[in-house]
C-alpha cells in the first residue's frame, strides 16, 4: 500500500490544495480506524482463544478429577469414557470455530 507522499511524488503542491488536504486528513483518520479496528479483532481472538483453552483445561481437570474419584470408590463414580470426551471436546472446537471465526 502506498503511502500519500508517495503517491503525490513529483506533484507535491497538489499537497496544499484546500480539497486535497481534507482528502488526506480523510484518509489517515480511516487509516486509523481500519488499525484500531484490526487490533480489536486480534484482541477478540486472542481472548476467545484465552477462553477456549481454560475450559479446555477445566474440563481435563475435572476429568482427572473423576477418575480418581472413581478408582477410590468405584461404585459411587464412573471412570470417564476417553473417546467420548475427545469427541465432545472435537465438537466444541468446532462449534467455537464457527462462532467466533476464528479460522481454524
Amino acid at each position: 500500500m502506498k503511502n500519500i507522499r508517495q503517491i503525490f511524488k513529483g506533484n507535491e503542491h497538489l499537497m496544499d490544495l484546500t480539497p486535497i488536504e481534507e482528502l488526506i486528513d480523510y484518509t489517515q483518520e480511516l487509516e486509523g480506524q481500519i488499525l484500531e479496528r484490526k487490533v480489536e479483532d486480534n484482541y477478540d481472538k486472542e481472548h476467545m482463544l484465552k477462553s477456549m483453552l481454560q475450559d479446555i483445561l477445566t474440563s481435563c481437570r475435572d476429568m482427572e478429577e473423576t477418575n480418581q474419584l472413581s478408582e477410590r470408590y468405584p461404585g459411587m463414580y464412573e471412570k470417564s469414557d476417553a473417546e467420548s470426551l475427545v469427541k465432545n471436546l472435537k465438537t466444541y472446537i468446532l462449534d467455537m470455530n464457527y462462532k467466533n471465526n476464528l479460522g481454524i
